[in-house]
C-alpha cells in the first residue's frame, strides 16, 4: 500500500512539475527599479506610504493640479504593485496613463507607460509589455532631447527594452540595448554595480547559444559583485542570479550543485514583492533538482508552494493555466489515496461533505451575486433621481432667465424712450423745472444693471463664483459681458444695458474668447451656458 502511493506522489509531483515548465519556460526576472535612486520601501512602512500618497492624491485633486494628480497616481500604482495588490495597481496606472495622454505631458506619459509596461511585464502580457516600454522609451527620449531629464535617467528605458527582448528570446535587440546601457553608465559615472544585472543578461545569451561555462562564469561574477556591495535593494537581485546559475548547474547535470544555488536563492528576501512571480518559477524548478534526488516528499512540497503563488497571482495572465492543479483536483488526489484506507462508510462521509461544501459554495455565490444586483439597481434609480431633479431645476432656471430677459428688454425700451424725453426737456424745455426733471431721469437709468444683476444673481446662484474658478483672470466688466451672453442678449441691447457702443461690445466678446482659449468655432452662448 505504502509503495503504491510512493508511486502516486511520483507521479503527481513529475506531471505538477511537467505543467510548471511549461508555464515558466521563458520566465524571466523582474528588476524594474534598481536604478531609480528610489528609497526601498519594506513591508513595515508600505502602509505609511500607502496612506502618505493617497493624502497627496486628494490634496493634488482639490488643488486641480494636474501634474500632482498624475505624479500621486503613479506613486499609488508602485507601492500597490509592491504590495502585491495587482488590480488597485493596473486601476492607478491606467487613470495615471489617461491623465498624462489628455496633458499631453511627455515625461509624465512616459513614466506612466513604463509603470503599465512593469504591470504587463508581470503579468507576462508580453506584447503590451512591449508595446508600453518602446513608448516610455520614445517619450523619455523626447524629455532628454527637450533637456527636461539628465542622461542618465535614459538608462531605465535602455534596461526595461533589454528586459523585454531577454523575454521574448530576441538576442539581436537585446545586445542593442545591453550595449547601450553599458554606454550610458560608463558616460554618466553609474555606480559600477549596473554591470553585475547587465552581465546577467549576457549570461542568457550565452546560454541560449550553449556556452554554459562562459555564462556561469558571469553569474558567479555578479554574484560576488553583489554580495561585495551588500545593499537591500541589490541583494534581492541575487534570487535571480543564484536560480540563473542553479539552473545552468541543472543542464550540465551536476543536480548537488543546482540544489544548493536554489537553496541560496530561495533563502534570500525579496524586500519590494518584484520577484514574487519568479521565486515560483525557482520553487518549481528547485523542486525538479530534489525530485531528481528522489527526496520526493520535499519536492512535493515545494511544488505546492509554487503552486500556491500561481493560484494566488498567476492564474488571471495566462488563459492556458486556468484550471492547473486546482483545489478540486488537488483534493481529488488526496481522496484516490484514501480509497485504500477508507471503508465505504467514510467514503460516504466525505462524499456528502463535498456536496455540502460545493451547496454552500453555490449558496453563498448567489447571495453575492442577488446583493451585487440589488447596489446596482439601488445606485441606478438615485442616479436617474438625481438626474431628473437636475433636470427640473434646469428647466425651470432657464423658464425664469427667460422671463428675466423678456423683462429687462422691456426695461431697455422703456429706457429708449426716457432718453428720447430727456433729449426733448434738455433742448426744448427752459423752464427752472427742467434741470431738476433731469437730474430724476439720470438717476433712475443708472439703476438699470442693478436691477437687472439682482434677478440675475438670485436665479443663477453661484455663476460667477464658477466663472471665476474656471477663468481666474476675468474683470467685473467681463463678468457683465458673460451674464448678458448667457441670456442671449444682442450687441446693441447689450451695448445699451452696460452704457457702451456696439463696437466695444465686440471687443469684450472677443476678449472673451481670448481669455476662456476657445475657439472661433465655439459657439460662445453654449460654453457659457455650459459652465
Amino acid at each position: 500500500m505504502i509503495f503504491n502511493i510512493l508511486n502516486r506522489l511520483k507521479l503527481f509531483v513529475f506531471l505538477a512539475y511537467l505543467l510548471n515548465a511549461i508555464f515558466f519556460n521563458t520566465l524571466q526576472a523582474q528588476q524594474f527599479k534598481a536604478f531609480k535612486n528610489k528609497p526601498v520601501i519594506t513591508e513595515e512602512y508600505l502602509d505609511t506610504s500607502l496612506k502618505e500618497a493617497k493624502n497627496k492624491y486628494a490634496i493634488a485633486l482639490k488643488k486641480n493640479d494636474s501634474s500632482a494628480v498624475i505624479e500621486s497616481l503613479l506613486s499609488l500604482c508602485y507601492l500597490e504593485r509592491i504590495n502585491l495588490n495587482y488590480s488597485d495597481a493596473f486601476m492607478y496606472g491606467g487613470d495615471a496613463l489617461f491623465r498624462a495622454e489628455e496633458l499631453k505631458d511627455t515625461l509624465l506619459m512616459a513614466r506612466a507607460n513604463e509603470e503599465i509596461g512593469y504591470l504587463n511585464y508581470l503579468f507576462k502580457q508580453d506584447d503590451l509589455a512591449g508595446i508600453n516600454f518602446k513608448k516610455a522609451y520614445t517619450y523619455f527620449k523626447i524629455s532628454f532631447d527637450e533637456k527636461k531629464i539628465p542622461a542618465k535617467d535614459m538608462y531605465s528605458a535602455n534596461y526595461n527594452l533589454a528586459l523585454y527582448y531577454q523575454r521574448t528570446s530576441n538576442t539581436v535587440m537585446l545586445k542593442k540595448y545591453i550595449a547601450n546601457c553599458a554606454a550610458i553608465a560608463k558616460r554618466e559615472k553609474m555606480d559600477p554595480i549596473y554591470k553585475a544585472y547587465l552581465d546577467e543578461k549576457r549570461a542568457s545569451i550565452l546560454e541560449k547559444s550553449s556556452n554554459l561555462n562562459e555564462a556561469s562564469k558571469l553569474l558567479t561574477s555578479s554574484i560576488k559583485a553583489i554580495n561585495k556591495k551588500s545593499s537591500l535593494i541589490h541583494n534581492s537581485f541575487l534570487i535571480v542570479l543564484y536560480s540563473r546559475l542553479g539552473g545552468i548547474y541543472r543542464k550540465q547535470k551536476k543536480t548537488e550543485l543546482a540544489k544548493q544555488n536554489y537553496e541560496k536563492a530561495l533563502t534570500i528576501k525579496d524586500v519590494e514583492g518584484e520577484l514574487t512571480f519568479y521565486r515560483s518559477y525557482v520553487y518549481s524548478r528547485y523542486a525538479d533538482v530534489l525530485y531528481k534526488l528522489k527526496d520526493y516528499k520535499s519536492s512535493y512540497q515545494n511544488l505546492r508552494i509554487a503552486n500556491e503563488i500561481n493560484d494566488t497571482y498567476l492564474n488571471p495572465r495566462n488563459d492556458s493555466n486556468q484550471g492547473f492543479l486546482t483545489i478540486h483536483s488537488h483534493y481529488s488526489e488526496q481522496l484516490n489515496a484514501k480509497n485504500e484506507l477508507l471503508n465505504n462508510q467514510k467514503l460516504e462521509l466525505a462524499s456528502q461533505t463535498q456536496e455540502i461544501l460545493r451547496f454552500r459554495i453555490l449558496f453563498f455565490a448567489i447571495v453575492f451575486l442577488l446583493i451585487i444586483a440589488a447596489l446596482v439597481i439601488r445606485s441606478r434609480l438615485r442616479f436617474l433621481k438625481h438626474q431628473k431633479k437636475q433636470q427640473d431645476s434646469n428647466e425651470q432656471i432657464a423658464i425664469k432667465n427667460s422671463e428675466l430677459m423678456i423683462n429687462t428688454l422691456q426695461l431697455i425700451e422703456r429706457e429708449k424712450v426716457i432718453k428720447e424725453l430727456s433729449n426733448y426737456i434738455e433742448k426744448e424745455n427752459t423752464s427752472n423745472k427742467a434741470p431738476a426733471i433731469l437730474k430724476l431721469i439720470r438717476k433712475r437709468s443708472v439703476t438699470l444693471w442693478e436691477a437687472f444683476n439682482n434677478r440675475f444673481l438670485a436665479l443663477n446662484e453661484g455663476f460667477y463664483e464658477r466663472l471665476k474658478q474656471k477663468v481666474p483672470d476675468l474683470s467685473s466688466a467681463d463678468l457683465k459681458v458673460c451674464a448678458l451672453i448667457k441670456l442671449n442678449f444682442s450687441g446693441k441691447e447689450m451695448a445699451y444695458l452696460l452704457g457702451i457702443s456696439l463696437g466695444s461690445v465686440h471687443v469684450a466678446r472677443h476678449r472673451l474668447r481670448k481669455k476662456m482659449k476657445i475657439d472661433r468655432d465655439v459657439n460662445l452662448v453654449n460654453y457659457i451656458n455650459s459652465i
